[in-house]
């Protein structure tokens, strides 16, 4: 099986490689960072240049194509719009990361898999434009796998807190915003079981609990044993900014779930 990696210099790409290299045949895209894998395989790629890709597809013609993309809101819907054009004739399945932003309009609750994306914030509301692209056109060929914030044991996120852990700096983290967060291996492994038992529809890839940034932040730094401050600051106008992915789908293995301990402890 070919598999072609949209994005995949990033966070999640580089998990991505890792994971399914072994296994898949496996292609990928990057814009400046070249990949660790062999010439014919990667494609310095702008996205910009929406004829490039469009060629490669052809020419490598890939069962699985996940999209980790980034950049211009704009021009990312278009290349999506024509890369679903180019594939929605063939058996190509398209795996596209989204957001928990696709919910922001609405933080009195949170989310499941089945519920209407409502966005105000612009991130938002260009992930809900390329889920429906993908809904409207792909259908079962589609598959949508929304993130919430993501980390990994080289992710930027977690070196800024090193950073400021080995500089005794304080680490500021909401006390009144409520989430669930996800690791890049994890979310590695939970596509590989979709990929490979044939699953469609909306994923909330994500950790099953959900608790305070503070709480989750005041738990990852004291695994660094340290005793740098942690500062509870407030969304302000917010009694309770609720920004969870309810998980209710079933068809992944248990043992591709885990919680914001084990991510902890799997990414100190």
């Amino acid at each position: 099986m070919k598999i072609l990696v949209l994005g995949a210099s990033g966070l999640v790409g580089k998990a991505l490689l890792a994971e399914l290299s072994s296994t898949f045949d496996v292609y990928g895209t990057y814009y400046q960072t070249k990949l660790g894998m062999k010439d014919d395989h990667q494609l310095q790629w702008n996205i910009t240049d929406s004829k490039r890709i469009l060629d490669w597809i052809a020419e490598i013609n890939p069962h699985i194509i996940i999209s980790c993309l980034r950049g211009e809101f704009d021009i990312q819907l278009e290349v999506h719009n024509q890369i679903i054009q180019k594939i929605k004739s063939t058996k190509t399945k398209l795996l596209f990361c989204s957001t928990t932003n696709v919910f922001d309009g609405d933080i009195t609750k949170h989310h499941a898999e089945d519920d209407t994306p409502i966005a105000t914030s612009d991130y938002g509301q260009f992930k809900i434009q390329c889920e429906k692209l993908i809904q409207s056109e792909l259908g079962q060929q589609g598959v949508i796998m929304r993130l919430p914030m993501v980390w990994g044991k080289n992710s930027p996120r977690l070196n800024e807190i090193k950073d400021k852990i080995a500089n005794q700096l304080e680490v500021e983290a909401y006390e009144n915003i409520y989430l669930n967060h996800a690791s890049d291996q994890r979310i590695a492994k939970q596509i590989r079981s979709i990929i490979e038992n044939d699953l469609s529809g909306i994923f909330h890839l994500a950790t099953t609990d959900i608790d305070s940034q503070y709480s989750f932040i005041s738990k990852l730094v004291q695994s660094f044993n340290t005793d740098v401050n942690i500062k509870a600051i407030k969304v302000d106008n917010v009694e309770q900014y609720n920004f969870g992915l309810i998980i209710n789908r079933t068809d992944l293995p248990k043992h591709f779930t885990y919680d914001n301990n084990q991510l902890i402890s799997e990414i100190v």
